[in-house]
Formats: C-alpha cells, structure tokens, sequence
C-alpha cells in the first residue's frame, strides 16, 4: 500500500461523501455512485503516485471519480438521462413542479466541460479555486466556464421553453 492504512482510513472517512455526490450529480444512480467512489479509492490505493498533502489526495480523488463518472456514462448500456432536478436546491423559491422544464436534463445535455463544472460548483458545492485544482485549470478558465455554462442553459430555457 502506498499511502498509510491510518492515512487511507483519514481521507476515506473524510472525503468518501464528496466524492458520491459528484458521481451522483453525474450518474443520479445509487449504486452507481458508490461503485465509482469505490473505484476512485482503489484506483488510490494502486497509483505509485507521492502526495504532498491529504488535500492533494482529495483532488486526485476527485478527479478520478469525475473520470470514471464520465466514462460510465458513455458506456454503451448507460443513457444520459438525468432523473431530478437537485440542482434546484440552492434556488428554495422555485418549485420543482412549476418549472416547464427539467434542468437537470438540460444540465446533463451540456458538453462535458461545461457539466463538470456546473455538476461540481452547484451539485457539490465546490469553491472555484478547489475547482481550478481539481480540473487543473486556471481560476480564470473555471469562471469563464461558469459563465458559457449558464448562458447554454439559459439559451436552451429560451428557445426551447419560450412561453408566448
């Protein structure tokens, strides 16, 4: 093993929560979910990489479960279809029910490094400066994303969902 069992039974106890929920921002699936944070752990527990940090273990972690999460959803027998609308969370005024559309869906349609951004900032709750180490990206380039990711959806919301 190369990071300590003390070190392994730390960052798993730590950081096992965050990393279902960005796959289940990406899957919405249970057991999907838990099978790739398991991955994500024994892809750990395999690497020969040296970690300068247990926050340098997070963001290796969070990477793989982001690539795994991404790689089961282009298996031939997933769709991505996304189920809720949990993003809905951090706007408590709006009713899931009143909406004309699902943004989930919306959201789950987006190219992919406009999803990971959105799934990881508003499904996870993730600073930009977490997000720019985790992507590898500049502080900068995490905002523009941010910023084309909104615009799409509400470029979608108004040409598709468009009341006269």
């Amino acid at each position: 093993m190369k990071i300590s069992e003390q070190q392994f039974d730390y960052v798993y106890n730590e950081y096992a929560k965050e990393l279902y929920n960005i796959a289940y921002g990406y899957t919405l699936n249970r057991e999907d979910s838990i099978d790739i944070m398991q991955n994500a752990y024994v892809v750990l527990l395999e690497s020969n990489k040296k970690f300068e940090s247990n926050e340098h273990i997070k963001y290796f972690l969070i990477r793989v479960t982001i690539n795994e999460s991404i790689d089961l959803l282009k298996s031939a027998y997933k769709k991505k279809v996304v189920k809720d609308n949990d993003i809905l969370v951090k706007f408590p005024e709006i009713k899931k029910e009143e909406l004309p559309y699902d943004l989930s869906l919306i959201v789950n349609n987006l190219p992919e490094k406009y999803k990971t951004i959105i799934v990881l900032y508003y499904y996870d709750d993730m600073k930009i400066k977490d997000i720019s180490n985790v992507l590898r990206i500049s502080e900068s380039a995490v905002k523009k994303r941010l910023e084309r990711a909104r615009n799409l959806i509400k470029e979608i919301i108004e040409r598709d969902y468009k009341h006269d």
